[in-house]
Formats: structure tokens, C-alpha cells, sequence
């Protein structure tokens, strides 16, 4: 047992304290530093006690016995504010130290500002761990547990702090007072034994040492309490405050208890890969699902993440999205079904960095809101204030719906990375369209799953147009990767765990669909005049019309076109791009997806112009598309959006039909900045030329490994071959990259929308411009919206709101960025629809149908 005075001692550090002055008022002027400890502990313990999924990775991990590994990781959380328990920390706030111990005016406070209780913690637990009864093994807990505020210390040694012998020896007898006294309570009841520790920490134990400590120093449930007790009675006090805590935080919700495609869409007519849900493994692993879009990839995927849960596996699910709009389309369908997910309520969580502006998003958090004030703390779908209050927390809920950024930045050199990466080893990890990817994306996605494998995860991966070599390469990063070839069948499932490989093809074959082509050369690769009047004329007969073009300037001035030759016709036009400021482009969003959507209404056609921003994911239904050239994987992508539903079409649209404007030679320009690998294009443009029609899904196999093919065409041009010998080369360049920021040890950014675009997308990064008018002498929004006259609450909604993304290279022409990093770009009104700014070079101007433009600009 804990002798009096060392006892005494455990009661004179601090480890909350008030600011000054405002002690009086609020209770205690400090909460001890013991207590703290406990407090943090206990959210473990009332974490562990309900989340099954979660003990039993603990378990799985460290290879120990259930009551073993919650015994030593009680104790360590306990133990990852050793550094605090220090003269120069307690000196950051000397007015509360002094008073819990007059023997620290004997040392000087200099040092105390800049102290790191981490990397202080993991140092003085090396120096101590012998004399304390602990083996070099222990250093890698101490580790994990050490760097709960996003950096993982490296051990060094501590310097002697400027004090005198009696406080440096009042310090050391603390701690080994505390290390005494969490022993007691943690392991002895356990009956294990220091010296017992043999195996490394789980790979999440900093993760989740991170979560209890954010929700353990949470004033709103553990109140400050300065006054001695026994250490039993408070412990017994904490962990009944903690279990209130995980509940109202929503960090754990009781999963359904039997899952599947019945279970989860008892109104689907189970079709395809859906039909051999139930035969899939209920194991850990790597699953990949090949099918066509629009198939039901989605919903077979969630059904096989329900077994998972239901079956202890994991206790949450993380869907990732290529695009900030696939990810809000997301939202609403993993709304509809939380509640057979989590029937006592599950909490969604949208995550990408315009998330907090997404009006069903801001509902979900209302939702949680209301069932607290109604004292029910549950609901069908919701997402908690404390899970919403931090993007660090942003996968700890039960579902959690973001773009692959958020996912790439678990393995990324970015403050609390390993919180995310936490939140994703105890989830199914969920990644949609895995071809969008390029090398350097794809070099982050292989880090993702390895270590998703490492940590004991789950993965569902979806893609319909996947060429045989990257499905080998995904294969081999969990297991052998069997022996499918390239003549595997369509639709496939891959499952690969520890076992080995499994292999499930559908016992009904897919739908033929056969999509009819039309070839359009071109010099500009722009729909000529006869073209632009049969989309007009289509639209007249009550045609949904799409034109997909690969740069926002084609589509601009394609839409403006389009809109001249229509509006004598009362035709509607419409234009989405990337280039709109936030507001405006959030609300174009919504109407697209209300009028070309599954429920839209049809009574009249219509005619939408967009960027790759349909391409993927979006349940968009067309009855036409002209689309210009792309490589074929993505070309099915946009195919995919034709005829997507079963309804009445127009006449001369009763099949769909696809018409692809070409370059008329092998000059493909300005698309080759955004496709880079020129024998893609040129490969896709000839299969194009020699086919009347696409046939799916036999041209996903076989169109798609055609132009993916490692093996030169035998009538391939040697200057395309080489080009792509380049490209290649390139693209090991940009993996390695990835590999090389990954592993590299380079000093942590701070997770903010700026660092996330520049680590995770590889290329010129896009600036974010927003748009100024000088009204009455005052700097203003387009809208009026006086930018001096917002509160700092306000500031950066508004802006965010009112920022346009545009191209890096742009950055010579505008304004320099203040110092938050703000493009102001001052314009004046030229319409009630439209701003213009001139330079002597440059012309920019906004406009609320066309977003942004830069005229007579030579590149995109």
C-alpha cells in the first residue's frame, strides 16, 4: 500500500487548472492531476465494458487474455500524463502549484512555458522504469500513450529542471507514489505481475488513449475536485460519470444483431453480386467488388458491413467518396438505413472540409440535440455535438460518410493521424470508385490498407471498371491474390483474410446493356454547331441531355452556346463545374440531383453541361450523353449515368445512346493535363473508331484490358509507346512520393483544409479565391455581406461559403494572400448576375450560371 506521505504527495499536482481570476467564481481552482488520470482510465473501462468489437481487438492484437490486456491498458492510460507530474509543468500555472505545494517556490518557472509533458513523460519513464519494476518492452506502451496530443514523442533525455534537490526529490517520489498507486488499482486486482509484459501495444492504442483523454478532460462531465480522497472511492465516482460520458459523446451504439441484404433492404429485389451477400465471409479481411454501376455495388457492400457487426467485427462503418458531392449524395442513403444499422440510434458523421455547411448534415446534429433536451439521448439518425465539435473526430461515430482525403490522412504526417487511423481499424472501411485514383493517390491507398491489415481492420473496396493488374496489386497487399486472371468473370468478388483467397461470382448474369455510339471528330474536341442544335432539338422533344467535357473553360463555353441556341426555345440549361463559389456551387448540386435524379420529375427535357463532377457516384439519370474523350474506365463511368433507371423515354431515345467528340488526330492537348497517359486516350479513341456499340458488362473485362494492357498494339505508334513508358515512369515517381511522405519522419502539419488538398492530391494544388466589391468604402462579399462588420464566429463560414477554388498557375495574376492565407480578389458589378476584374494581362470575371472565368487565358 501507498505510504501517508507519499499518499499525501499524489494530492499536490495539478492536472487541470482554472485561468486566473476565475478560481472564486467556478468551484476548485484545479482538478488534481491524480484524479485526471482516473478520469481518463475510466472512460476506458466504460468504453471497453460495452464495445465488444473493440475489447476484442485488444484482445486479438496483443495475443493476452481479455482481463490481462484491460488491466495493462487501464494502467497505461493512467499513466500517459506522467510528464505532468513535473515541477515545470505544474509551474505553467505557479499561482495553483504554489498553492497545492509551497516547496515549488524553490524552483525557477523560465522553462515551464515550452514544456513538453509528452515527450517529458516517455523520458522520465525510461529513466524510472527499473526502479519500478518495468522492462525495455514497456517503453513501447509508454510510447503510444505519451503522444495523445498528436505527436509521437522521441525519447531524450530530460534535462535537470532548474530547481532545488528537495523539489527534484519530491517529484521522483510522486510519481513512484502514483505508478504505486494505479498499480494497485489496475493490475494487482488482475493478478499481473510488471515484469509480465511481453508483446508490443495494439497498432490503435494511441488512438484511442487520444479519444479517452479528449472525452476524460471534458469539464461538462468530470467535474474539478482539489480535495483528497481515497483513491478507490473516486475511482468508483469516475466510472459512473465516464459511462454517462460515452453515452452522451456517442462514441458506442449496440449494432443490429443480424445483418444482411434482407435485414438491411427488406424492400430490395436482391439482384447480381447482392444475391451472394450471405455466402461472403464473416471474417476479417480485404473484400473487392467488381460490377457494373448502378448494380447495387453500394447496398451489397453496407449488407456485408452489417454481418460484420452484427457478428462483433467492428462496431462502426466509413464509406469514402472520390468527391466532396459523392460524399453529400452518400449522406442521405446511409441516413435512411442508420437506424436498422444501430436500432437504438447510430450516429452519422459527414466528414470532408465543407461538411459543417451541409444543410442534411446540420439537421443530423439538431437530431441529436432534440433527443438529449427530450431525455432520450437516442435517435434513428443523429450525429452527437461532442463527435461534431472536431474534425479530429470525425470517424469515431457509428457511421462515418467523408471523401478518400480524410482517409489518406490517417497514414499522413498530420497532427493525430493516429486517431483516424483508430477510428478506421475499428470500422469496416468502405472505399467507392478505387479506379479514380492516380499513382500518387493510389500510393496512399495501398499505405491505407496495409495498415488498415496491420491494426486488424476490414475493407470493402468498389469499383466496376478495375483493370486486372490493379485488382492483383490490391490483392497481394492482404494476401497471395489468388489465381483470377484477366479472363475473370463479371461481376467478382475477391475476398482475401488470413485463410487465404475466396472467389464468389453471381449466379445471375448481369443485365446485357448495350449502349449505342456515335463518333464526333473534332479539331478542338468541341460539339460542332450541327451537334449543339440536335442536343437543342432533343431537349425540345423532351430529352435529359448530359455534355460531359474534361475542363471547366470547354464546359463553359460550351454552355454558354448552348444557352444561346436554346433560350428562344424556353429550354433550360444548366451548368455544373467545380469553379462556382461554395454557395452557389452547393446549391447547383442540390439541383441537379432534384432534376436529373431517380425521383425527378419528367415531364419537360432538359439540358445539363458538367465536368467530371457526375462522373462518379451520383445517381444521375440521362437519356442522351455527349460526352468528350476520356479514357474508357471513365467513359463507362459517364455511360453509366444513361437509361440508369426503368421509365419511359423519349422517342429516339428508347435505347441509350452515347455520342463521343474525338481529336481528329493524336494532338490531344489540354486533356492531357488531366489525362495524363496519352496511349490511354489514344487506345480508347481506336477501340471507339472500329465499335458501333459498347456491350456491358463484357466491355468492362474487355475494353478495359485492352487499353490497359502492358504489351504494345501491334499498330501502336512508337511515339505513343514511348509516351507512356514516360507516364509510367512518372507514376513510380509519384507512388514513391506518397511512400516517401508517408515514412519519411517529416515534421507534423496541422490538419487544416490547405494542409489536407496539398498532402493528399499530387499535381498544382488549386488556390481559393474569394470575390470583393467596394460598397460605401467597405470591402464586401458579392452578396453585400460586409467582411469587417462578422464576428469571428461568423468569419469563417462566410468566407468558406463565399470562396471559389481556381488553378494554381492562376496565382501570378492575383492578389497576394493576406495572413490567414485569403485571396481577396476585388471586382465590380457589371450585372445583377455578374463581376468582373481587369488587369493589364488578365481578365477574371464571376458569374452566377458560368462560376468563374479567366479570359483570354492560354492554359487551363
Amino acid at each position: 500500500m501507498i505510504g501517508h506521505e507519499s499518499a499525501l504527495s499524489i494530492f499536490s499536482y495539478w492536472g487541470k487548472a482554472r485561468p486566473p481570476g476565475e478560481a472564486d467564481a467556478n468551484g476548485p481552482p484545479c482538478h488534481l492531476l491524480i484524479y485526471h488520470c482516473l478520469d481518463v482510465a475510466a472512460v476506458a473501462a466504460a468504453w471497453l465494458s460495452r464495445d465488444k468489437a473493440l475489447m476484442d481487438a485488444f484482445v486479438r492484437c496483443s495475443g493476452m487474455k481479455r482481463k490481462t490486456v484491460r488491466a495493462w491498458v487501464l494502467f497505461y492510460l493512467a499513466l500517459h500524463d506522467l510528464g505532468k507530474w513535473e515541477v515545470r509543468f505544474q509551474l505553467k500555472v505557479p499561482e495553483v502549484a504554489l498553492l497545492l505545494n509551497p516547496l515549488f517556490v524553490e524552483a525557477d518557472s523560465r522553462e515551464s512555458p515550452g514544456f513538453d509533458h509528452g515527450g517529458a513523460g516517455l523520458a522520465l519513464f525510461v529513466k524510472e522504469r527499473e526502479g519500478l519494476g518495468f522492462k525495455d518492452i514497456h517503453e513501447d506502451w509508454m510510447l503510444a500513450v505519451a503522444g495523445h496530443h498528436g505527436r509521437m514523442p522521441v525519447e531524450s533525455r530530460l534535462k535537470r529542471p532548474p530547481a532545488s534537490p528537495a523539489v527534484i526529490l519530491y517529484d521522483r517520489q510522486a510519481r513512484s507514489a502514483f505508478v504505486t498507486g494505479i498499480r494497485e488499482l489496475f493490475l494487482d486486482p488482475a493478478g499481473v505481475a510488471p515484469e509480465s509484459l511481453e508483446g508490443p501495444p495494439p497498432a490503435f492504442l494511441a488512438g484511442f488513449c487520444s479519444v479517452c483523454d479528449w472525452l476524460g478532460s471534458s469539464t461538462d462531465h468530470f467535474a474539478y475536485e482539489a480535495e483528497p480522497m481515497d483513491l478507490e472511492e473516486y475511482w468508483t465516482s469516475a466510472r459512473e460519470t465516464a459511462e454517462r460520458a460515452v453515452t452522451e459523446s456517442g462514441l458506442f451504439r449496440v449494432p443490429l444483431s443480424a445483418g444482411g441484404m434482407g435485414e438491411l433492404f427488406p424492400e430490395f429485389d436482391a439482384r447480381g453480386v447482392q444475391q451472394t451477400v450471405g455466402q461472403w465471409p464473416v471474417k476479417r479481411g480485404l473484400t473487392l467488388i467488381e460490377a457494373s454501376t448502378g448494380s447495387g455495388k453500394t447496398e451489397a457492400a453496407v449488407a456485408y458491413a452489417s454481418r460484420l457487426l452484427a457478428a462483433g467485427l467492428a462496431d462502426g462503418i466509413i464509406c469514402a467518396l472520390p468527391t466532396q458531392a459523392t460524399a453529400n449524395a452518400m449522406l442521405s442513403r446511409f441516413e435512411a438505413i442508420a437506424g436498422r444499422l444501430f436500432p437504438h440510434g447510430g450516429n452519422v458523421v459527414l466528414a470532408h472540409g465543407k461538411a459543417r455547411f451541409n444543410r442534411e448534415f446540420k439537421r443530423l446534429k439538431e437530431n441529436a440535440e432534440k433527443a438529449f433536451a427530450d431525455g432520450g439521448g437516442e435517435g434513428p439518425a443523429q450525429c452527437a455535438r461532442w463527435l461534431s465539435s472536431s474534425r479530429k473526430r470525425l470517424f469515431l461515430g457509428q457511421i462515418g460518410v467523408c471523401t478518400i482525403d480524410q482517409v489518406f490522412l490517417s497514414v499522413l504526417p498530420v497532427r493525430h493521424n493516429f486517431v483516424r487511423a483508430f477510428g478506421l481499424h475499428k470500422s469496416v472501411l468502405i472505399v467507392d470508385e478505387i479506379h479514380a485514383y492516380d499513382s500518387y493517390m493510389n500510393g496512399l491507398l495501398d499505405c491505407v490498407l496495409k495498415r488498415q491489415k496491420e491494426g486488424g481492420g476490414s475493407v470493402i473496396l468498389l469499383s466496376a471498371t478495375l483493370p486486372a493488374r490493379r485488382r492483383l496489386e490490391i490483392l497481394r497487399l492482404w494476401g497471395d491474390g489468388g489465381t483470377i486472371t484477366q479472363d475473370a468473370p463479371y461481376p467478382l468478388v475477391s475476398h482475401e483474410d488470413d485463410a487465404g483467397s475466396d472467389f464468389y461470382v453471381s449466379h445471375e448474369v448481369e443485365e446485357n446493356k448495350s449502349v449505342h455510339l456515335e463518333k464526333v471528330p473534332a479539331e478542338e474536341v468541341l460539339p460542332s454547331d450541327e451537334l449543339i442544335s440536335a442536343i437543342v432539338a432533343a431537349a425540345q422533344n423532351g430529352a435529359r441531355v448530359a455534355v460531359v467535357c474534361n475542363l471547366v473553360k470547354d464546359a463553359q463555353l460550351v454552355a454558354g452556346r448552348l444557352r444561346e441556341v436554346s433560350a428562344p426555345n424556353g429550354i433550360s440549361v444548366a451548368l455544373f463545374h467545380s469553379r462556382f463559389l461554395f454557395r452557389d456551387r452547393q446549391r447547383i448540386e442540390e439541383e441537379t440531383l432534384a432534376t436529373y435524379g431517380k425521383e425527378a420529375s419528367r415531364e419537360k427535357g432538359r439540358i445539363l453541361i458538367a465536368t467530371q463532377v457526375i462522373e462518379q457516384s451520383l445517381d444521375l439519370d440521362f437519356d442522351w450523353m455527349i460526352t468528350q474523350l476520356c479514357p474508357a474506365d471513365l467513359l463507362f463511368q459517364r455511360m453509366g449515368r444513361l437509361h440508369r433507371h426503368n421509365r419511359p423515354r423519349p422517342e429516339g431515345f428508347e435505347t441509350p445512346r452515347c455520342t463521343v467528340v474525338l481529336p481528329s488526330g493524336d494532338d490531344f492537348g489540354s486533356h492531357l493535363y488531366v489525362y495524363e497517359d496519352k496511349r490511354v486516350l489514344w487506345r480508347t479513341r481506336e477501340l471507339l473508331w472500329h465499335s458501333e456499340t459498347v456491350e456491358f458488362p463484357h466491355a468492362y473485362r474487355a475494353w478495359i484490358e485492352d487499353v490497359y494492357s502492358d504489351s504494345a498494339w501491334k499498330d501502336e505508334p512508337e511515339a505513343i509507346t514511348g509516351a507512356h513508358e514516360k507516364y509510367i515512369d512518372e507514376g513510380q515517381s509519384k507512388r514513391f512520393a506518397a511512400l516517401q511522405l508517408v515514412n519519411g519522419g517529416v515534421n507534423l502539419f496541422s490538419d487544416t483544409d490547405a494542409h489536407v488538398t496539398a498532402l493528399t492530391r499530387d499535381g498544382e494544388m488549386s488556390l481559393s479565391v474569394i470575390p470583393v466589391v467596394n460598397s460605401g468604402g467597405a470591402q464586401c462579399l458579392l452578396d453585400g455581406t460586409r467582411i469587417k462588420g462578422l464576428s469571428e464566429w461568423q468569419r469563417d463560414e462566410v468566407l468558406s461559403m463565399n470562396a471559389v477554388p481556381v488553378p494554381g498557375g492562376w496565382r501570378h495574376h492575383l492578389p497576394d494572400q493576406d495572413a490567414d492565407g485569403c485571396v481577396y480578389l476585388p471586382m465590380a458589378r457589371i450585372s445583377d448576375r455578374s463581376w468582373r476584374s481587369e488587369t493589364d494581362r488578365v481578365t477574371f470575371t464571376y458569374d452566377l450560371f458560368f462560376g468563374m472565368e479567366r479570359i483570354d487565358e492560354s492554359f487551363e
